[in-house]
């Protein structure tokens, strides 16, 4: 039993059983149409046609925007079914349409071609296949349409049994798989070298791989099989954008590998013209609405990129600069395989699988040598590290010894206040009579906040090392808060016996949203230092207002802070903000300090996206302009908290819960209520495990919260209370007494349910003003 396949006179026979492919070419005929764009019923109908036998050309037609018609016969001369698959040009042909006419004239329409979507393709395949059944002794007559864009037209005319295409696919499957598998894998892990060594040869050819992969995959149809489906501009632009940015690429990666800036300066000038030809190409490419010339520009380029290449090397050998042989040899496979690749493009050497494949080969050998010399760049690139190591070792050497200074620094600055609190503690114990005991009482507290500022400004460094620094953003009252920290640095300008002078705009907003704590904390920082740094003359605060006319819900706050103290010098002026450079070590004696203050201002005033200018004044001091925006609250009613607070506390007495473990701190509360709420009842319990069985048996109408504690600590009690599981309100008001301020146990505290939070050392008013607070909004919802 024979299968037949013939035109005209001409006929195959074929082994019913065979498994090979069947070349159609010496059976088929073509029409060269060139941009004569005929309909298949012109072609049918028109037997004066020039068709031409296919055998006569070569099966790479070179590149070519024109029309082709092919044509031949098939006949089943079999007493079976026989099922084939056509594969007719290559998977980034644009049009390719197949028109079969059986013995009864019925003519069945198959469409495939880039230029469609893929979801209307006859046979769902990345190449141009058409599907081709045969009933016994059935003679059909097929026409198939071609047109590119451009590119190389190929006409393979191999016609496959049903078995043999379906053994091919996977075949080719699995090859393609472990090609594109190593390519992609070749970039993540040469993109990983570029992290960790921060070396750009890296990044260049982990980019270069990619895109070579990326034409190689659209070349192969599966860019408009899985990533442009629909077809479109991309599609059609497809290999010849990644062409080009592997192009690129490739020439990035070989001038800094051979390090072309300092070897041969000219030849990096011209690779820097070539990567500049390069994009004007893409440019061309994306603008121009016919691109046909691109695909000849981007082969021709290819060329002069590995001329390029490859006179690099010979002029590096010649001046005796030494390469990675292991380079040598990789680039070698990929210019051999691109060679190929591109005279078979230009129809001058014979198709092949190894031809159509030769980027494919060129490639896997190029990536296994320059893996070999990447790790020889590694093994430079570590040595060279050791070298930095050596450096860095040194810089740390020397920032021992800052450290050391700080270190001594706050050791002082530390030991100074406490020595007065012990002194003084120590005369009140002796001194039964308590002379001068209101002016004693005054330096203990004085004292003591020069201890708690030197606490916060080093748990403030420490925050800021992390990295866990945010905004507390709240509408705060803004007159209100500018007069607490200016009446408070002006005791400390007059006691030092300088004028104290402040200017403040009347177009202040009244009520603004921001951070009131860094606020504070950046002015105090400031002021104290124009303040300590000046022993005579005066220091003048004025503060300017910019309202927005574009957005009036937002403001820019100038404040200008001048003084008449000794100044900074030029060399000094350059590292004033950074950690550690209070003016010197060498002053530390001279001026107290930890020398962290400009630095927590800095790093608090680029928080809030503000600016911050420090310079020496022509004559006599230095001048600090800080700029900071805010939005306006001025929709907020302002009461007066302290007479609210007032009225509320002496309006009911209330019952309170305190729960502290330490008793230094039990008596510290105690001695505030007695002087300030006399009328409330204090509870106290020493942990949260103590709470829980007193509420069994009193009821409380606000709790004060230690957090660490034996037995039960502050997060638990909290969490049992919220969740409904103790004997009281679930909802009572629970404010957190802690002596941990950072961002990580307010968060966690809130997230439990607490209302509010105050830090150790406890400050009576504060706290009572949040009471009242809390106390007032538990009577609101009581009274809704």
């Amino acid at each position: 039993m024979l299968t037949s396949i013939s035109i005209a006179n001409a006929q195959f026979s074929q082994n019913e059983n065979t498994t090979e492919a069947i070349s159609l070419r010496p059976i088929t005929s073509v029409l060269l149409a060139g941009q004569k764009d005929y309909s298949f019923e012109e072609i049918r109908n028109n037997p004066s046609l020039d068709f031409v036998p296919l055998s006569g050309l070569k099966e790479n037609l070179g590149f070519s925007n024109d029309n082709y018609w092919l044509t031949f016969s098939l006949e089943n001369t079999t007493d079976r079914y026989r099922q084939y698959y056509l594969e007719t040009a290559r998977p980034i042909t644009d049009i390719v349409n197949l028109f079969i006419i059986d013995g009864t004239g019925q003519v069945e329409k198959q469409f495939s071609g880039d230029k469609i979507p893929f979801s209307k393709k006859t046979i769902k395949h990345r190449k141009s296949i058409f599907e081709i059944g045969l009933r016994p002794g059935q003679n059909i007559q097929a026409y198939i349409h071609l047109k590119s864009d451009g590119e190389v037209v190929m006409l393979p005319m191999e016609l496959y049994p049903e078995t043999s295409f379906f053994n091919l696919t996977y075949k080719e499957q699995v090859f393609y798989g472990f090609f594109y598998g190593i390519l992609v894998l070749a970039s993540i892990i040469y993109l990983f070298f570029f992290f960790a060594l921060k070396d750009r040869a890296f990044v260049y050819y982990a980019c270069y791989v990619l895109f070579i992969a990326l034409m190689q995959f659209s070349l192969d149809g599966f860019f408009h099989q899985y990533f442009t489906p629909e077809g479109g501009w991309l599609s059609d632009r497809s290999v010849l954008f990644t062409a080009f940015t592997s192009l690129l690429f490739f020439g990035k990666y070989g001038d800094v590998y051979l390090n072309l800036r300092k070897n041969s300066p000219i030849l990096h000038i011209t690779n820097n013209i070539m990567g500049a030809s390069i994009i004007i190409g893409m440019l061309i490419l994306a603008l121009a609405p016919n691109f046909e010339y691109c695909y000849p520009l981007a082969n021709g380029i290819g060329i002069l990129v590995l001329l390029q290449m490859i006179t690099s090397l010979i002029v590096l050998k010649v001046k005796k600069i030494k390469v990675d042989h292991y380079f040598v040899i990789g680039i070698c496979f990929l210019i051999l395989g691109f060679v190929v690749f591109i005279l078979n493009n230009f129809n001058t050497i014979e198709n092949s699988f190894f031809t159509s494949n030769g980027t494919k080969f060129g490639i896997g050998l190029e990536i296994i040598f320059l893996s070999i010399s990447m790790s020889n760049r590694i093994r430079d690139l570590r040595m060279e590290n050791e070298q930095n190591q050596l450096l860095a070792l040194q810089r740390a050497e020397d920032m021992n010894e800052i450290k050391s200074s700080f270190l001594s620094n706050i050791s002082h600055e530390l030991r100074t206040p406490l020595n007065l609190i012990m002194g003084v503690a120590t005369s009140l114990q002796e001194n039964k009579e308590e002379e001068n005991l209101d002016e004693k009482c005054k330096m203990l507290l004085s004292s003591s906040k020069n201890l708690l500022g030197n606490i916060e400004d080093i748990l403030d460094f420490t925050v800021i090392e992390k990295g866990d620094q945010e905004l507390q953003e709240v509408p705060f009252d803004l007159n209100s808060t500018l007069t607490k920290i200016l009446r408070s640095q002006e005791k400390k300008a007059l006691a030092k016996g300088l004028e104290f002078n402040i200017s403040i705009a009347d177009n202040l907003p009244f009520r603004i949203v921001g951070d009131k704590a860094k606020l504070a904390q950046i002015l105090n920082h400031i002021l104290d230092n124009s303040i300590k740094f000046t022993n005579q003359g005066k220091v003048e605060v004025d503060i300017l207002c910019d309202r927005n006319s574009e957005n009036k819900a937002s403001a820019s706050i100038r404040f200008n802070i001048k003084d008449t103290g000794i100044g900074i010098s030029k060399e000094k002026m350059s590292t004033i903000f950074e950690s550690f450079t209070k003016k010197s070590f060498m002053d530390k004696r001279e001026y107290s300090g930890l020398g962290l203050g400009l630095y927590i201002v800095k790093t608090y005033v680029d928080l809030q996206n503000g600016t911050i200018d420090l310079r020496q004044n022509t004559d006599l001091g230095t001048t600090c302009e800080l700029t900071l925006s805010f939005e306006i609250d001025e929709d907020q009613i302002t009461v007066d908290e302290e007479s609210k607070t007032d009225i509320l506390l002496n309006r009911e007495a209330g019952n309170i819960l305190y729960v502290e473990d330490n008793k230094m701190n039990q008596t510290v509360v105690k001695l505030l209520f007695k002087r300030n709420w006399a009328n409330a009842n204090l509870t106290i319990a020493n942990h949260g495990k103590e709470a829980l069985e007193m509420m069994k048996d009193q009821s409380f109408d606000i709790i004060l919260m230690d957090l660490q504690m034996p037995e039960m600590d502050g997060f638990e009690t909290t969490s049992i209370i919220r969740s409904g599981q103790a004997n009281c309100n679930a909802q009572i008001p629970i404010i957190v007494l802690t002596a941990d301020n950072t961002s990580n146990t307010r968060k966690k505290i809130f997230e439990l349910g607490a209302n509010d939070l105050v830090t150790k050392p406890v400050n009576g008013p504060l706290l009572f003003s949040k009471m009242s607070k809390n106390a007032l909004n538990k009577a609101i919802d009581k009274v809704a």
